[in-house]
């Protein structure tokens, strides 16, 4: 049901469609959609890395070894520049290196998030950086249309709103998909045209009874999901992601459902202070731990899984503090690293066992 990401954008690019890669994390999709531009989200691209060494040093985390080492190869899918939001200092200083040091034939752009909570001071700082996005766009693709932004804005809010009725049914098991079918629907929003993506999702069936629910259920929490052998396995041993607390999943959507948009500035502008906290955005500690507590608590979950990319410096920030905050609420918890390579080592696939076994072991208690 989900079209290969190269093999798509591939296609598109040959149909004339302008494209734009784009860094983690949080940005204004609505404005580039309304340029006509796709975003080609850059968060894992596979292949080994053999250029990008050279411009970074070892303890940088893989996203920013990844993303470099795609944009060192030229791909040509992409066409209308990249995009660098502010989302760690390692991301930034990349922006740094390809826009003032390597070079790039097409444009690099920076959009600066505010870091904190929602407050006049913030709120104003962020339409500040939409209108400079919007007018650094314009230089490049002509003067914006107000008419299609709002039309983009009414797009992305029909996805929020759908994707956020979709993790509420697989909250409820009221979705039929297993893991790694469901981690596919969501990342599909990453690279596909939202028009399309929205048809996709309003595809999938909601359940009108819950499913009977005999899986161990987790809350799986960092930066993306496990790879697809590890969900795999997951599969196999019958353990659900319920709820996740992903940066490329649940925080990027608002944590309740908006009102249509009527001006789309302000309709950006209150979404990005609706997503929940996040260790990107600088949220306090006791913001983020009184979100999980509610996700475990409606997801009733047996545990807490921490996907952790390794040197991956905002979420290495808050995970101990987590880790001891889910152990003092009783949840057992397993954290696992990753350096976002394929495959699922002998290592973690006998910790997996291990975890879930202490967790059915609990649950017949």
């Amino acid at each position: 049901m989900i079209p290969n990401r190269s093999e798509y954008l591939q296609q598109q690019a040959q149909q004339g469609q302008k494209i734009m890669g784009v860094l983690p994390a949080l940005y204004p999709r609505e404005l580039l959609w309304a340029f006509d531009i796709l975003p080609a989200e850059i968060w894992d691209p596979p292949g080994d890395i053999l250029l990008a060494n050279a411009h970074l040093q070892a303890t940088i985390c893989p996203v920013v070894k990844r993303s470099l080492e795609f944009i060192l190869k030229d791909p040509e899918v992409v066409n209308s520049g990249y995009l660098f939001p502010h989302t760690c200092d390692s991301l930034q200083n990349l922006a740094t290196q390809v826009k003032d040091l390597i070079g790039m034939p097409i444009p690099v752009y920076t959009f600066y998030n505010p870091k904190g909570s929602f407050n006049k001071v913030t709120s104003t700082f962020y339409r500040d950086i939409l209108f400079d996005f919007q007018k650094a766009l314009e230089q490049a693709n002509g003067p914006l249309d107000p008419d299609k932004l709002k039309v983009a804005c009414e797009l992305g809010f029909k996805i929020d709103s759908r994707l956020l009725t979709l993790q509420k049914a697989r909250m409820t098991d009221h979705l039929n998909l297993n893991n790694r079918e469901y981690f596919q629907l969501i990342r599909g929003g990453e690279y596909i045209n939202p028009h399309y993506y929205l048809e996709l999702l309003n595809q999938v069936k909601i359940l009108d009874q819950p499913l009977e629910n005999r899986h161990t259920r987790l809350l799986v929490s960092g930066i993306l999901p496990p790879d697809n052998d590890t969900l795999y396995f997951l599969d196999e041993l019958k353990v659900s992601i319920v709820v996740d607390d992903l940066l490329s999943g649940s925080r990027r959507l608002p944590v309740t459902t908006m009102d249509p948009p009527a001006d789309p500035i302000e309709y950006l502008t209150d979404r990005f202070f609706l997503l929940p906290p996040c260790s990107t955005k600088a949220n306090s500690l006791d913001e983020r731990l009184h979100h999980l507590k509610k996700l475990a608590v409606e997801g009733r979950i047996h545990g807490v899984l921490f996907n952790i990319v390794k040197f991956c410096e905002p979420e290495l920030f808050d995970h101990r503090f987590l880790v001891k905050a889910f152990k003092k609420l009783g949840l057992p918890i397993l954290s696992l690293e990753t350096e976002l390579q394929p495959g699922l080592s002998g290592q973690d696939k006998t910790r997996i066992e291990a975890f879930i076994e202490i967790l059915d072991e609990e649950a017949l208690v």
